[in-house]
């Protein structure tokens, strides 16, 4: 990371960690700390929980995936300007031609470049990454990439240690716990920094509502008492669904911005649901970025999660983000 080109990414972090979150926001204040971008609708896998991988090279495709052009379009909009942390998601980022230039410019700019991969292709690109200055990368585990890591990831972490993330399914911490303690035994002797457990959320091609996990599954609460004596200090473990009195601790509508490659924003994180109506595309909103950061979705959103009597949104009660903090 080159730090003097940092220094207003970091700046504007320390003044979002400083001032107040209210409902209408002023870029003046603050932007946005992490950048989210789709960068590719393609992918070399099709699962389940996804809404992306339905087949390698959807139609339209082209327009939709990441070019250094289009970045640095993006980039020129003050909503993410200086976003200190960016994060490149799919599809598959590793399929996008021009990846490694575009992680080159973002990290010459002083950003903090995450890319979210199934791996498949990192034995190939690993060593470009590196060199064109990374910050981190984590590989999704799955059954469908377990082979190829098996053979592959301990080469992939001696040039530069990854992270890892598994989707946490009910059925999966009820039946499958040695399973996952495996994986885990695995991934951790393979050389990588940590493994980080992601609660299901009900979205993609077939939503499995009955898959969610919620905080007090005593399952869940002895998977993450078994992982962590076999593994200390390897496992993170974030929020599950609450149950009772909720707290709305969750930041991603002030601290998160999301688009795809035409300008398309999204909710937040935990969604799939676009802006919709007036303003609510980024690349015409170009010259007015407070009208796009107080979209009427976005002050709806964080009205209702500023309200200390108010439950939470209805898009939010299936999301284990509602009890995280955020950075």
């Amino acid at each position: 990371m080159h730090l003097l080109r940092s220094m207003p990414h970091i700046w504007n972090y320390l003044k979002y960690r400083t001032q107040p979150r209210k409902p209408t926001m002023s870029t003046r204040r603050y932007t946005p700390q992490i950048a989210s971008l789709l960068v590719t609708l393609r992918c070399n896998l099709s699962c389940v929980f996804c809404s992306m991988g339905k087949e390698l090279n959807p139609k339209g495709w082209r327009e939709k995936e990441a070019t250094l052009e289009k970045i640095q379009r993006i980039f020129a909009n003050p909503l993410f300007s200086n976003c200190l942390g960016v994060d490149m998601l799919g599809g598959e980022p590793l399929l996008v031609k021009e990846l490694v230039s575009i992680v080159s410019w973002l990290s010459k700019r002083g950003h903090l470049i995450n890319i979210n991969t199934n791996g498949l292709r990192l034995d190939q690109h690993i060593a470009d990454l590196k060199r064109a200055g990374i910050s981190r990368i984590s590989i999704s585990l799955y059954d469908e990439n377990q082979s190829f890591l098996e053979k592959n990831l301990s080469k992939i972490n001696k040039i530069f240690p990854v992270d890892t993330s598994i989707v946490l399914e009910r059925k999966t911490v009820e039946n499958e716990q040695d399973k996952f303690l495996e994986k885990g035994r695995f991934i951790r002797d393979a050389g990588c920094r940590s493994l980080n457990a992601m609660i299901y959320r009900p979205q993609g091609i077939n939503p499995l509502p009955e898959e969610i996990i919620t905080e007090t599954l005593p399952a869940y609460i002895e998977l993450k008492r078994k992982m962590d004596k076999a593994l200390p200090n390897f496992c993170t473990w974030p929020a599950a669904i609450q149950i009772g009195k909720v707290k709305k601790r969750c930041p991603q509508v002030w601290q998160r911005v999301t688009t795809d490659m035409l300008g398309k924003v999204y909710v937040c994180c935990g969604s799939e649901l676009t802006l919709k109506g007036p303003n609510s595309n980024l690349f015409d909103c170009e010259d007015k970025p407070d009208v796009l950061f107080n979209h009427p979705t976005l002050v709806s959103l964080r009205k209702q999660l500023l309200d200390p009597v108010s439950g939470p949104p209805n898009m939010c009660k299936d999301c284990s983000l509602l009890g995280e903090p955020g950075w």
